[in-house]
Order: structure tokens, then C-alpha cells, then sequence
């Protein structure tokens, strides 16, 4: 597993042989659109479901891999799909030898052919530049009963609506095409940032940096009022922001 420290870096991280894997910066992924950002990441973290409609005892005994393979290489958008995540997180080209059965990634001595290790090696690169957005403990942390008093009900009342201002920092507008940019606008007005700053970074910093910002946020918040929030569950402790 590749650390969190080698990913921030942004630096390109050695896959197999002279074959290296690169983040895009935002104004990358900006001129080429999130939505084919996305999927270039995607196309290496496909599960047998998201390929197989229904299995059958045929598919049942054929391993990940070979499913992914066998989708992978069939003639139209799978293979361009391919093409242009090897184009753009390994800046290398990618060739189809449907003679031998084979996948060519790179140039003549320094490609390597795409086998059951590279495969793992990029699902494992691409899922930790991709991570999934922590499920939301919204209202978990409040323990509310019929004894409170008018004041302890206005307070909580006053945390959830902080909260939700909180959250609308990583979602101030639910028009796809703004998404992006909105976050954007929010890390430069609240971290400090340039534009230019911003946009040289990779999609990863860029998440990490707006979510530690929500941490923050968050811890400040929850201290300031932590007399009216439950303690009975451990999971539910105010965690500091650098842990």
C-alpha cells in the first residue's frame, strides 16, 4: 500500500519497470472534464458486478482478473477507455495484439505487458488517489431525550444548522458543471490559497486539503459545545482534527 505522505507528494510513483504513475493537476482535469477524470480512475476499479449483468456457472469460475481482462480488451469503448487512463496517469500509449492475446503498455524495452500484477498494482494506485467520502454521522452525536431543557434543545438546534453551513463548504451547488469549481472557490477563501496554487494541485491534495478544513471546522465547533453532546459512545468522541 502506497502512503498517504508518497501520494500528497503529487510526484510520479514507480508502477513496473520504466512505467510511472502520475496524478493530474486540477486545471488538468479541469480541460479535460471531472466526468473523464473520474472515469480514467474508474476504469482500473471496475468489479466483476459493474461488468456482468447476471453470473452464471460459466462466469462463477473465472477469477477478477480475467473478467476485467476479457472486458477490457473488447473492440470499442473499453479500449478507448484504457487508452486514455494510460495516456494520462501513465503518459505512455497502450497496444492491443489480438493475435497473441496480449496488452502492451509503453514503449518497445521499457513497456511491460498488462498481466494480472500490473492490474493490481493501478487498482491499488487508483482506489488511493479515489477514496471514498466518509459516510455521514449526521445527528449521531446528539443525545437528545424529553428531559432536555428549552435551552440544551436551542443549542443542538444551533449545532446542526453550524454543521450543515459546514457542509455546504464541500457542496455549496448541486449543479454538476459548478461542482468543481465551487470547491475551488472554497479552498481559496478559506485556506488561503491562490487560484494559481489551487489549480496546481492534484485532485487528492485538493480533497485532502478542503476535508481537513471541514475537520477543523468541525472540532472547533463540537469543543465549543461539547457539554451538549453525548459522550456514551466512544466512536462518538470529539476527535482532534490532526489524529
Amino acid at each position: 500500500m502506497i502512503s498517504l505522505a508518497k501520494l500528497l507528494s503529487g510526484d510520479p510513483i514507480p508502477v513496473v519497470g520504466g512505467i510511472n504513475f502520475y496524478q493530474p493537476t486540477l486545471k488538468e482535469i479541469v480541460n479535460m472534464g471531472e466526468s473523464n477524470y473520474w472515469g480514467i480512475l474508474n476504469i482500473w476499479l471496475l468489479q466483476r458486478k459493474d461488468i456482468i449483468a447476471e453470473e452464471n456457472e460459466e462466469t462463477l469460475g473465472v477469477d477478477d482478473y480475467t473478467i476485467w481482462r476479457t472486458y477490457i480488451a473488447s473492440p470499442g469503448l473499453p479500449r478507448e477507455a484504457l487508452a486514455l487512463s494510460c495516456q494520462t496517469l501513465l503518459k505512455t500509449k497502450i497496444e492491443f495484439f489480438d493475435i497473441s492475446d496480449t496488452i502492451y503498455i509503453g514503449e518497445k524495452e521499457s513497456g511491460v505487458i498488462l498481466d494480472e500484477t500490473f492490474y493490481l498494482l493501478m487498482r491499488n494506485l487508483c482506489s488511493c488517489v479515489n477514496p471514498p467520502d466518509s459516510a455521514s454521522e449526521e445527528g449521531k452525536q446528539y443525545h437528545e431525550n424529553e428531559n432536555m431543557s428549552e435551552r440544551e434543545r436551542q443549542l443542538i438546534a444551533k449545532m446542526k444548522a453550524s454543521e450543515k453551513k459546514i457542509e455546504e463548504t464541500k457542496n455549496p451547488d448541486k449543479k454538476p458543471e459548478n461542482f468543481l469549481g465551487n470547491r475551488i472557490l472554497g479552498l481559496v477563501a478559506v485556506g488561503g490559497y491562490t487560484f494559481e496554487q489551487v489549480y496546481n494541485m492534484t485532485m487528492l491534495q485538493f480533497n485532502m486539503l478542503l476535508r481537513k478544513y471541514v475537520d477543523i471546522q468541525t472540532f472547533e465547533l463540537r469543543t465549543q459545545l461539547s457539554p451538549y453532546i453525548s459522550s456514551e459512545d466512544s466512536q462518538n468522541s470529539n476527535k482532534f482534527w490532526l489524529d
